[in-house]
């Protein structure tokens, strides 16, 4: 594609990377599987560890800046300390920890989490929430991050993609200004003011920055969204809608991904076959290319842009 001129400063590319443990199939099938935890983000094969160390590995080599949304609720089955441990290395690496909430990790506060699934079966999603469910489930992932060694977080995704105008409400409510969590390919919600593709929109106070959704393919009255995401596209589909948004004015453009994504795996995420080497060289052709290219583009944190 042909550089085009330049219609703004430059570019802000955010990659975000949702670093979460797995339930690892425990709802489905509690008496044979329980949840995975420091593994899913370290994604351990053939001796070496394809998931967290590769990225901070990959980001310090190419001085790309990231941020990262570390999930905390998942300490009501792990305690503090697991996810803790991870976010001292991705702090320690100089890179950005911000909230990430996936409310069905509270299914574990009970002890007979095992018999109550059949009539209390866990809900995963923020989006028709009341507003006393919204502050306990984001009060909680805060009260957890405080128990961290990382700055109190100023962003925050929710699970899934979920989200609706209360969400962002009780994150107004909790002091948390900036929302990434919205990917209409993926997750389209019911109110049409949340169909938000790209860039950044205020809703209730909090800027919302979503994961870039993208037409992959229009015909007729067909329009196929799709999610900008490491795994879903290829490289040179990423470069050129990098110089289109630019192109267009757009920006920030972010970008989604999980550690698990550098790895095969099995499933459930248990059983490790090797490294997944598509994803690995599409992230760092990705961070090659915007050291080569920071005239128009920069790699940029959450934190940095906020």
């Amino acid at each position: 594609m042909d550089r085009i001129e330049p219609r703004m400063d430059r570019t802000e590319i955010c990659i975000t990377i949702d670093t979460e443990f797995s339930i690892g199939g425990a709802f489905a099938n509690p008496c044979a599987a329980r949840p995975i935890g420091e593994e899913h983000v370290y994604c351990p094969a053939g001796g070496e560890a394809h998931g967290l160390p590769f990225l901070l590995r990959t980001f310090r080599e190419f001085g790309t800046r990231a941020t990262f949304f570390v999930e905390a609720l998942n300490a009501c089955h792990f305690g503090d300390r697991p996810m803790g441990r991870i976010v001292d290395e991705i702090v320690a690496a100089g890179q950005d920890a911000q909230l990430h909430v996936h409310p069905c990790w509270l299914h574990f506060r009970h002890p007979d989490w095992t018999e109550k699934l059949a009539g209390d079966p866990p809900d995963d999603s923020c989006a028709g929430r009341t507003p006393a469910e919204l502050d306990e489930i984001i009060g909680e992932a805060l009260d957890v991050f405080g128990r961290w060694n990382a700055p109190r977080p100023i962003a925050l995704r929710t699970g899934n993609l979920h989200a609706d105008l209360g969400t962002y409400s009780a994150m107004a409510r909790q002091g948390l200004r900036i929302a990434s969590n919205l990917g209409v390919a993926l997750f389209r919600p019911a109110d049409p003011s949340l169909h938000v593709y790209g860039g950044g929109r205020w809703i209730e106070d909090v800027l919302e920055l979503p994961v870039l959704s993208y037409v992959q393919l229009a015909l007729a009255r067909l329009r196929r969204y799709r999610l900008l995401t490491i795994t879903a596209a290829s490289w040179p589909e990423t470069r050129a809608l990098l110089y289109r948004a630019r192109a267009a004015g757009l920006s920030p453009i972010v970008i989604l991904t999980h550690p698990f994504e550098f790895v095969k795996t099995g499933r459930n995420g248990r059983g490790r076959a090797g490294a997944n080497r598509i994803n690995q060289r599409r992230l760092e052709r990705l961070c090659r290319f915007l050291a080569e290219n920071d005239d128009g583009f920069v790699a940029t944190s959450f934190v940095e842009a906020a």
